[in-house]
């Protein structure tokens, strides 16, 4: 890295002004972000616009007086001056604070090797075009599909620098590249919209999205009827990666042990089928990295063992207090999760569907997540594109239904895991075959 990078010469800065001052230690995380976006809306233009690129560059200072006392700044930073002014805020508040015995910088671990993938080579050597045709052909793709219509388009491109620093030795640095497809498409009322990742330029250009998503609202149309109850639920990857990436936040230690989630460590909270692994060093994984904000590099964790509660997430007072490692999922004002492996079953839909009988597809979940999930209690509604099939027949749409029940309650009534594996975001996941729930 190069002495006069951004994030070298701003953290270091911050690092020695500290050192002028009444703190016991300090830590710092600079934070470098170059976005370029290209995007287009039915409204607006004919084709893809790019826009001009924008950098930001953030910093995060922990100060730390003596007995146990510590404060946090953050803030967007441009120049020594307003590297200053973060510092003093943070040994400001640190004052203010109340005293805890375990806070203080994280303690030195050595680095992960290279070798994670996270920045694709080839960015400095993408075009303008070459964003642009992204969104273009997937916009034609779209309109391929009769009658569904395309709504709008966002490509986005980051390139990141990150800089870990504090007082206590620990120095970190790590740049990487991420790449983002967004588009929302339209059918007979019923509106869509889905994202793909990648830190590589070439698999988001290469994953048919447009057509993917068109394909898919189309079948939404002319829902039959069907009645509520009792039903065997078939739940397709993508939505199950939605849910499992919402319920991360309930492994958080701090929550789980102020009473504020539903989970407790080394609890029963599903089927024996249930395994989900969180692994930050998976080789190109959406949240790969080398450490978190704190500087720590991420450790594997078995977050659901065979059904129990395997792990949590532990951040550096908590592990402190536990004469723990800290887990290494801290980013500056919340929790970090690493990538979700969920282990995958041994028989293929086509050999599951025909034993199964009547049973009904939660095909995509509707609204956000913050409707879905309450995370005291695990209650869960899962409202979305339903439909139904009977012994593998040709499944049936049939509109926009719910089923209310709990994560507990859904994960206990996993029957068997497909082994269709397939990746959405930064969760690797298969179908489900869910019994026990009830549809509205």
């Amino acid at each position: 890295m190069s002495d006069n990078h951004p994030c070298e010469s701003f953290a270091s800065a911050a690092l020695a002004y500290a050192r002028t001052l009444a703190c016991a230690a300090v830590e710092v995380m600079v934070e470098q972000r170059t976005t370029r976006i290209s995007s287009w809306e039915s409204a607006a233009v004919l084709s893809a616009v790019t826009l001009a690129p924008q950098e930001k560059i953030s910093m995060t200072v922990c100060a730390y007086r003596a007995s146990g006392l510590s404060g946090r700044a953050s803030g967007a930073v441009a120049t020594e001056g307003a590297v200053r002014k973060l510092v003093d805020l943070a040994l400001k508040r640190a004052g203010e604070a109340t005293p805890n015995e375990y806070a203080g910088p994280a303690s030195r671990y050595p680095q992960v090797e290279q070798g994670l993938g996270l920045y694709d080579r080839r960015q400095p050597q993408l075009t303008d075009e070459a964003r642009e045709d992204v969104v273009n052909s997937n916009i034609e793709d779209v309109r391929s599909v009769s009658g569904v219509e395309p709504l709008g388009f966002r490509y986005t491109e980051q390139v990141l620098h990150r800089r870990v620093l504090n007082s206590v030795g620990l120095d970190q640095f790590e740049r990487s590249s991420r790449y983002t497809l967004w588009a929302q498409v339209k059918h007979d009322g019923n509106v869509i919209e889905q994202s793909v990742h990648s830190r590589h330029f070439a698999d988001v250009a290469s994953l048919p999205l447009g057509a993917d998503l068109a394909k898919q609202v189309a079948r939404y149309a002319d829902p039959q009827d069907h009645e509520g109850g009792p039903v065997l639920l078939v739940l397709e990857p993508r939505a199950i990666a939605k849910l499992m990436a919402v319920v991360t936040t309930a492994f958080d230690r701090r929550l789980v042990e102020a009473g504020k989630s539903f989970l407790r460590d080394g609890r029963r909270v599903g089927s024996e089928k249930l395994h989900m692994v969180d692994d930050a060093r998976q080789f190109g994984g959406l949240q790969s990295r080398g450490f978190d904000d704190r500087g720590v590099p991420a450790l594997d964790l078995p977050l659901i063992r065979e059904g129990v509660v395997g792990a949590l997430y532990m951040t550096v007072e908590d592990a402190r207090f536990h004469d723990a490692r800290p887990s290494g999922h801290e980013a500056s004002t919340s929790l970090w999760p690493g990538n979700l492996l969920l282990r995958c079953g041994t028989r293929s839909r086509n050999m599951m569907f025909p034993e199964l009988g009547e049973f009904v597809i939660l095909d995509a979940l509707v609204g956000d997540d913050q409707s879905w999930f309450n995370i005291k209690t695990g209650a869960l509604r899962l409202t979305g594109h339903f439909f139904s099939s009977d012994s593998g027949s040709e499944p049936s749409y049939i509109g926009v239904r719910t089923i209310r029940t709990t994560f507990p309650e859904l994960w206990s009534g996993i029957q068997e895991i497909g082994n269709d594996q397939q990746r959405f975001g930064f969760v690797d996941v298969s179908t489900w075959i869910v019994d026990g729930l009830s549809l509205e």
